[in-house]
């Protein structure tokens, strides 16, 4: 599943892409509903080893953040944070040389990591289980 979203006003010039992965096994569906502060991405179901991505031209400004949830026998786990921003773009993206970063945020069974400028992955978030 694939959702492209394309933004006319950019003052750095750069194009940045990121990535939701579902790595948290089979048979286990990832939900992510995405937004910025003039964006609603809508909701996308991911399923295992999928993921759904968007891209944008980005700003100084740029914040895209996530409500994205999935269920560990029938019990709901979730997280509601910050996917990208500028910060984020130079600690938890790679850059491809070309001016393009790619920012890949992997969903695990013990939380949220982000993709390093070394290609290897950090955590990022603990998830909240109810």
């Amino acid at each position: 599943m694939v959702a492209t979203l394309w933004s006319c006003s950019s003052v750095s010039g750069v194009y940045d892409k990121v990535y939701i992965e579902n790595r948290l096994g089979p048979n286990n569906t990832l939900t992510v509903h995405c937004k910025s502060k003039d964006n609603d991405l809508g909701e996308h179901n991911v399923d295992f080893n999928q993921s759904y991505d968007w891209g944008f031209n980005e700003t100084p400004r740029t914040l895209f953040w996530c409500h994205i949830w999935w269920y560990d026998h029938h019990h709901l786990v979730w997280v509601n944070k910050d996917m990208f921003n500028l910060r984020m773009r130079f600690l938890g993206c790679i850059n491809d040389g070309i001016g393009q970063y790619r920012c890949v945020r992997r969903a695990q069974w013990d939380g949220i990591y982000a993709s390093q400028w070394n290609r290897s992955f950090t955590k990022t978030y603990d998830w909240i289980r109810e």
